[in-house]
């Protein structure tokens, strides 16, 4: 087996970091001259879905990827890899949410997670990826309203670095999306799922939580074949905190003539006007996608100690 580390030298949480995790991993495989192993250092955005393709593709060997990063970096490597064979993907949070622990237990998990010598060793279970149009996410889709308080609250963190991301998050999400109930129309199709009208979010998951800690839902899993599906009609600006709050904590059943939820396999997006996507943290715009689960399609490393399955189900 061929180990590969793939490490974003210009993350925020990386940075004054990238001398100390070399130094893991060379430690690790110091005096196993019959392991092969190699740190990429990207070098621009989309650099690591190139290079993981490139040395993993075609050849005869399983090669272990390891993503020394956040949510974004994930899902650059995803994208190089999945549906290949012989690919395994073990994962080093590093990020500011890394959402994707929350179907693996929660935050308790990180310690297992955060451990050359454990993803090493450890087995992997194969998981479920959204295909989103060309691209493949692991953890969410988010559309419309939300998804454009979180584009412009990334521009605002940009320009103000000494404000924490979540504040951030919550000034542009609440104070220029929500509150002004930025509804956008939207046609949905599929699996007997036909809607037309306005909402002010729509969220694919294949995890209980995503962002800065929303966990709308408790009972997603990563290996189902399944996607949960939310959708949020605008909202009374009288009972929009009760409505967040409850949705933010898994409790949208409260209030169902604003927020509905499916389990589907597909379903089609539309809009007469353009709508801002986001795939595991990455930006995206269109009129029209579509998401389908790809089931059981990833090779995951699931380090010792940790299963499969959200916090709430233990």
């Amino acid at each position: 087996m061929k180990h590969l580390f793939i490490i974003n030298p210009k993350a925020r949480r990386i940075q004054g970091r990238v001398d100390e995790l070399e130094g893991e991993i060379q430690n690790h495989f110091s005096g196993r001259s019959h392991v092969e192993f190699a740190i990429h250092k990207t070098q621009w955005k989309r650099d690591a879905s190139g290079y993981v393709l490139s040395q993993v593709s075609g050849a005869r060997e399983i090669t272990r990827v390891y993503v020394l990063g956040g949510d974004g970096l994930l899902f650059e490597v995803i994208n190089g890899v999945v549906g290949l064979p012989n690919a395994q993907i073990a994962w080093y949070p590093l990020g500011g949410d890394n959402s994707l622990i929350s179907a693996f237990g929660g935050k308790n998990s990180l310690r297992f997670f955060r451990s050359i010598k454990r993803l090493s060793l450890s087995p992997v279970v194969t998981i479920d990826t959204i295909r989103a149009g060309h691209h493949y996410a692991v953890i969410h889709a988010l559309i419309g309203g939300e998804a454009e308080a979180l584009r412009q609250g990334e521009v605002l963190a940009d320009k103000f670095r000494m404000l924490p991301r979540s504040a951030c998050y919550m000034a542009m999400g609440l104070g220029q999306n929500l509150l002004k109930n930025s509804a956008q129309s939207f046609r949905l199709e599929g699996e007997d799922l036909e809607y037309e009208g306005e909402l002010i979010s729509i969220l694919i998951t294949n995890a209980p939580a995503y962002a800065e800690g929303l966990r709308p839902a408790p009972g997603a899993s990563i290996n189902d074949g399944y996607l949960d599906l939310f959708m949020i009609k605008p909202i009374p600006r009288i009972k929009l905190a009760a409505v967040i709050a409850d949705y933010e904590r898994g409790r949208y059943h409260k209030w169902p003539a604003y927020i509905s939820r499916y389990r589907r396999k597909k379903v089609r997006i539309s809009s007469r006007s353009t709508m801002t996507i986001i795939l595991d943290g990455e930006f995206f715009y269109n009129t029209s996608i579509e998401f389908e689960v790809f089931p059981r399609s990833l090779d995951f490393v699931c380090p010792w100690g940790v299963s499969p399955g959200p916090e709430e189900s233990r």
